[in-house]
């Protein structure tokens, strides 16, 4: 009896470890579904109403179904400005095109075949979550210990970084860059294990696919050069060219396509292209590599490292972080041997390459999701080691700094990471929600949208830029968008009856600029008497502040209270219209 009990036990055992990566894959779609419900269940956000009417053909200027992250160029940056997608003050030779055609043609596809439903767009997105969460576990479980790669695949699953592209639409070409990405990675795997030449053309293949879904596919380079030059047995020459060939062959293609295509950035303070703009993009570096590094390991928030906060706090802070991180990270490499052990350092020297194409955009956790399959991976061959040893270690210094930091690895990434991302998709809702609202309460005051004028004398947010595309079903924007400012508090004195001043405090400046600001980067700066003639509108700058201009004069060519235009301004309750002040008279406008 005993003895059929025995092997009863070891067969449910043994089923029951057959079973457990099933168990552990639907815990992980389940949390998925969890976190990000928020995202799942937003409206459309952002550029994902210049998009859907791009799709319907009421965008301002045509967009092919490959070339809908063509938002601002030199054809159409006029006829932008006329119609108030740009404002006034934007740079200009401002551009701000991505070849991203993949990404592009599944969401034309969608909405061709769908019609408007957020909530089934969102669910693709998901899918392709739960694609990269799949293609991250594979590689994972072929290059990992059992129990680090669960935990890694679990880490990366349910990081911040993921948040962002499920609820904004348009950045969905992140998770398509990283499943082909990831797949990629698998074939250089076998590659480098066999060194057979089919498996660099599989890889060469699929980096060219997540290519196509996005520049974010660039950071899969730093992988490849990682396996081809670390390892002790890092095999024959042929192989290692290959497994760089595999990556670099479809990578000049798609940069020299974009070269010739006109495709980057340029005259933004959120993007510096480091091919049109290299100074701007190398002092912009070393600040957003420590944020980004501060996100990727520890979850930060992106906040954490402000642009006033000093390089040498930052440069302090970077030191110190290597060092607390250098004795768990040695300490479970040596524990490691052979091919796990090349496999360790080839995905962290990939993780800290794969940062370089991102330092081009703003810090922030979306353009994460490269980098993190390598962040992820360390993590948890970290945690595996500390928490789960093979043989006990007696106490000492190096053994308990590296409990310590494994303590707060696990925090960040099981407890803070994943709070993190339903509280950002949260907020991201509200804010769609809340975006939804205004559009509808704009769209009622406004009776025949085709022939009206709208001017907001002041703007709170940068979002107001896509409102207009938001005020009926077809995208179609009101003949001319207009905002005069986008600031808090501020005067506004009616010199006549076409002609007011704006008037903002001297510490402050009308619009914003530089870091971070879409429209406009560092320079060149406005000096009193500049002028700005735009269609339907004279801007003429009075008055300069260290800040920027905080003292401008707008002139139209008709009386103000033309019957075509309406006045309206955006405060911390809603859009409300207003009336203008009579000649001679000031009013002001408080958030």
């Amino acid at each position: 009896m005993s003895a059929v009990t025995s092997v009863g036990t070891r067969r449910d055992a043994a089923s029951f470890a057959d079973a457990r990566p099933w168990l552990s894959l639907a815990l992980l779609l389940a949390l998925g579904a969890l976190i990000y419900s928020p995202a799942i269940l937003s409206p459309p956000w952002l550029d994902d109403y210049f998009q859907a009417s791009m799709i319907e053909g009421t965008y301002p200027s045509p967009r092919s179904p490959f070339d809908l992250y063509n938002f601002v160029s030199d054809a159409d940056r006029d006829v932008l400005l006329d119609r108030g997608m740009l404002p006034w003050w934007t740079h200009a030779h401002l551009t701000v095109r991505f070849l991203r055609p993949l990404s592009s043609v599944l969401l034309f596809g969608e909405q061709r075949l769908l019609g408007h439903h957020p909530l089934l767009f969102h669910l693709f997105s998901f899918l392709w979550w739960a694609a990269a969460a799949l293609s991250v576990r594979s590689l994972f479980r072929r290059v990992l210990p059992p129990r680090a790669a669960l935990m890694a695949t679990f880490i990366f699953a349910l990081a911040p970084c993921h948040a962002l592209p499920l609820i904004w639409l348009a950045n969905r070409d992140v998770l398509v860059s990283i499943v082909f990405g990831v797949l990629a990675l698998s074939a250089l795997v076998r590659l480098r294990e066999s060194g057979r030449a089919v498996h660099a053309a599989v890889a060469a293949l699929l980096f060219g696919v997540s290519l196509l879904g996005g520049e974010y596919a660039l950071s899969f380079g730093g992988y490849a050069l990682a396996l081809a030059v670390t390892g002790r047995k890092r095999g024959a020459l042929w192989t290692r060219a290959l497994t760089v060939l595999s990556f670099a062959v479809p990578a000049a293609a798609y940069l020299v396509v974009r070269a010739r295509l006109g495709y980057g950035t340029e005259g933004s303070g959120m993007y510096h292209d480091p091919l049109r703009d290299p100074v701007a993009f190398l002092q912009r570096m070393p600040r957003r590599l420590v944020t980004l590094l501060g996100e990727g390991w520890l979850t930060f928030d992106p906040d954490t490292v402000g642009p006033k906060t000093s390089a040498w706090l930052l440069g302090a802070s970077l030191l110190l972080g290597v060092i607390i991180l250098a004795v768990p990270l040695r300490r479970t490499l040596a524990r490691l041997r052979g091919d796990p052990r090349d496999h360790a350092v080839w995905l962290l020297v990939g993780s800290l390459l794969a940062l370089a194409p991102v330092l081009a955009v703003g810090p922030a956790p979306r353009v994460l999701g490269a980098s993190l399959v390598g962040v992820a991976a360390i993590v948890g061959l970290i945690l595996d080691h500390v928490w789960f040893p093979a043989v006990p270690e007696p106490p000492t210094r190096g053994g308990v700094l590296t409990g310590l930091v494994a303590l707060a690895l696990g925090f960040a990434h099981f407890v803070h990471g994943p709070t993190t991302a339903w509280v950002a998709s949260r907020i991201c809702r509200n804010e769609a929600l809340s975006f939804v609202k205004h559009a509808a309460a704009l769209s009622a005051r406004i009776p025949e949208p085709a022939s009206s004028e709208v001017v907001l004398v002041r703007g709170m947010g940068g979002s107001l830029f896509v409102l207009p595309y938001a005020l009926d079903d077809t995208g179609a924007p009101p003949a001319r968008w207009r905002m005069l400012g986008l600031t808090g508090h501020m005067l506004v004195i009616r010199r006549d009856a076409r002609t007011i001043d704006v008037i903002v405090p001297r510490d402050r400046s009308l619009f914003p600029s530089g870091e971070g600001d879409l429209f406009r980067g560092d320079g060149p700066h406005y000096a009193p008497g500049d002028t700005v003639a735009i269609p339907g509108m004279r801007v003429t700058i009075l008055e300069v502040g260290e800040a920027g201009p905080h003292r401008v004069r707008f002139e139209f060519p008709d009386a103000l209270e033309s019957p075509n235009r309406v006045w309206m301004e955006d405060s911390n309750d809603g859009i409300h219209e207003v009336v203008l002040p009579e000649p001679g008279f000031g009013k002001p406008f408080d958030p």
